[in-house]
């Protein structure tokens, strides 16, 4: 299959991760333009990045022939707007994943969109390597019959992702009950490095227990994980024949004998070896869970999970099997409203099916 040709709307820092991956994967991956109305911050990018650079989506539409897609990354204000005019001038569009204040605001998103099958969204934490891993596990029966994960990884609809995924829910309604703790820490890093000195801050933790009915999910997280040395993720998976436990499989080869394998990185560029950094797969008692769809690029699990779903952007507008569409993506905004509604409350919070679900 040829290479994937897209344009980026939009040049932050979250629009840099297709960015990389599309530098460190020519073969793969080209970003033939990007659009960015700032006229000096667009010079910078044709010179940095070689791509060229138009003010606009209506420039966009006259080059249309020269992408086969655009990937969204603009911030939650503008994103809607933004999303709208692009499926109204008929491309694909692969949206970066960005908060709805409220369930109407998603309701009202959704309907303004006018093709939403030429709409998918980037979601790709569970592209991400490990999470890949533990995926291959489940479907394996390792494990048995999947009915609670526990997980402590992403923010929002991120963690609303994940959970769906893990438990293999799509759109079943769920009971949700909320909270949200404040505690002390020692500020940590962010995307600008180390603060200049040290101080405490109040780091806002959101912990929510979702009853599908027959399969629990527990969110736990606080913002100060995404950077932050002193707050680790965590993850949990329990089947009615074991669980995963981070990177720990633990389950039964009959009734009454128990097994446990570690699940391991396997790559280059790490302690004596001397090849490039790269993650070759993940591998757990002699079998490959994962293994990396690009092979040699210096890229993070991140950016690894980003050129996949750009990937599977290609694949689908070539013809393939939607990956997260649209109403997948305002599923994941859907639960997260809910579990703010449930905090706001103070009481258990019942979803309901929406339109888009009903539109599918």
């Amino acid at each position: 299959m040829r290479r994937a040709v897209f344009g980026i709307v939009g040049a932050g820092w979250r629009a840099e991760f297709f960015l990389r991956a599309a530098k460190e994967l020519p073969e793969f991956l080209k970003v033939s333009i990007v659009v960015e109305r700032n006229p000096e911050k667009g010079k910078r990018l044709e010179e940095q990045w070689g791509v060229k650079v138009l003010p606009d989506l209506d420039a966009m539409a006259v080059c249309r022939d020269e992408v086969e897609f655009l990937v969204m990354c603009l911030s939650p204000g503008v994103m809607p707007k933004m999303l709208a005019r692009a499926s109204e001038l008929g491309f694909y569009v692969l949206s970066e994943t960005f908060a709805l204040d409220c369930v109407d605001a998603i309701e009202e998103y959704y309907h303004k969109i006018k093709e939403p099958s030429r709409v998918q969204f980037a979601e790709q934490y569970w592209l991400r390597p490990a999470h890949m891993a533990r995926l291959a596990v489940i479907r394996s029966g390792r494990i048995g019959c999947v009915t609670q994960a526990q997980i402590s990884v992403g923010h929002g609809y991120h963690g609303g992702s994940l959970l769906r995924k893990y438990l293999d829910v799509g759109f079943e309604n769920c009971e949700i009950r909320a909270w949200e703790f404040a505690n002390p820490i020692v500020e940590g890093p962010g995307r600008d490095g180390y603060p200049e000195k040290e101080h405490i801050v109040q780091e806002k933790q959101q912990f929510a227990v979702l009853d599908f009915g027959g399969k629990w999910g527990v969110f736990d997280f606080t913002e100060e994980q995404y950077f932050s040395k002193i707050r680790g993720s965590r993850v949990l998976i329990r089947g009615d024949r074991g669980e995963i436990e981070n990177n720990t499989i633990r389950c039964l080869r009959d009734y009454k004998t128990p097994v446990e394998y570690t699940m391991t990185r396997s790559g280059s560029g790490i302690d004596e070896g001397l090849g490039a950094p790269v993650i070759e797969g993940i591998q757990a008692a002699g079998e490959w869970l994962y293994t990396n769809p690009f092979k040699r690029p210096r890229l993070s699990d991140e950016e690894i999970a980003v050129a996949d779903a750009v990937w599977k952007m290609h694949q689908y507008v070539c013809g393939g099997e939607s990956f997260y569409s649209l109403e997948e993506g305002c599923q994941d905004q859907y639960l997260d409203c809910m579990i703010r509604n449930a905090i706001k409350s103070g009481k258990s919070v019942k979803t309901e099916r929406l339109s888009w679900a009903k539109r599918r």
